[in-house]
């Protein structure tokens, strides 16, 4: 790679454009990961007045912030509480549909600033899909397992739960016995796979959800297996390192010409919790960066793994050859 100047300590600003950019950039698997809208909701609309419009808009905010944290009490906190009392604000844009649903459009500074304030995390954008294997009560007896193409009431309600908390969720094309659904939660596929099972009887359920080394169970209704997966990979990526901004140190390997160079920086211009990007150094086929970031390296590194680009360097425990470095570059 040709040498090039230094640039450290010159943050150079990450663009909204360059953000929409990753599903152009990622050739991912169905079932790996998605980009979530954390900062727009839809409400019903009481009424036409103005009084109407606000107090919509307040209910779309508390959506928003417990979709944005990945915390359930988020929208019950007292800072997040008294914005909601004046939310027009934190309002970007705003629409009604005939069957009077207020679909609003928040600033997304303006809320993370909120959740910062209200002492809440930030769950990043790129979030892993969570493939469900429902099983509901059958006709003949015994449970059936509920495929992408049917939409039986519990689904309805998941998929309902899932958007409200902001997890991507899909539904099998084929369905498998249950011991099959328990094998996959024991052991998901891929690092980015996770798993939700639920076997429901008379009106409530057991749940189980499994992702990378995550486990958990719960008991209740569609809605509570919702909740019990988003907990989870709440609990996973949205540490309270990103309640600030933090400046990490990384250096990536396998960037040996000017056009791998390019794709590196246009890549982590992609991702939600990149802030600012320092080129610190460029040695060999190795670039050592400085990232200003909603988080840590260590949840850096648990996004990067929800995708093939980054893979990690020897600094994390990955592969001989990649000495020095935190993550490989993979186009």
């Amino acid at each position: 790679m040709p040498s090039l100047p230094s640039i450290a300590g010159v943050l150079r600003p990450v663009s909204a454009a360059a953000r929409l950019a990753i599903a152009a950039l990622s050739l991912l698997p169905a079932l790996a990961v998605a980009d979530v809208a954390l900062y727009q909701a839809t409400v019903p609309l009481q009424g036409l007045t103005a009084a109407d419009r606000t107090a919509g808009f307040g209910d779309a905010l508390r959506i928003a912030a417990v979709r944005a944290s990945g915390r359930r009490d988020a929208a019950t906190n007292p800072v997040v509480a008294a914005a909601a009392s004046d939310p027009s604000r934190y309002v970007q844009q705003y629409s009604t549909t005939s069957d009077r649903m207020l679909k609003v459009g928040f600033d997304g500074r303006g809320v993370e600033q909120l959740l910062q304030q209200a002492g809440l995390p930030l769950w990043p954008a790129e979030r892993p899909v969570t493939l469900v294997e429902l099983f509901v009560p059958s006709v003949a007896g015994g449970a059936r397992a509920v495929l992408a193409a049917e939409h039986p009431p519990e689904r309805d309600q998941i998929d309902r739960a899932a958007q409200a908390r902001g997890l991507p969720i899909a539904w099998p094309q084929q369905a498998v016995n249950l011991d099959q659904a328990r094998a996959r939660v024991s052991a998901p596929g891929g690092a980015s796979q996770a798993v939700l099972l639920g076997i429901l009887g008379s009106g409530s359920g057991d749940w189980s959800f499994g992702h990378t080394d995550l486990r958990s169970q719960g008991q209740g209704r569609a809605p509570a297996g919702v909740d019990l997966a988003a907990d989870a990979l709440a609990s996973r990526y949205a540490p309270a390192s990103t309640q600030g901004v933090n400046t990490v140190p990384v250096c990536v390997g396998g960037v040996p010409d000017i056009q791998s160079y390019a794709g590196l920086l246009e890549y982590l211009q992609t991702l939600s919790l990149v802030r600012a990007i320092a080129v610190e150094e460029l040695s060999g086929s190795n670039v050592c960066l400085k990232l200003s970031v909603r988080g840590d390296l260590d949840l850096l590194r648990r996004i990067a793994a929800l995708d093939t680009h980054l893979q990690t360097g020897a600094k994390g425990g990955g592969a001989p050859g990649s000495e020095g470095t935190d993550f490989t570059w993979q186009p």
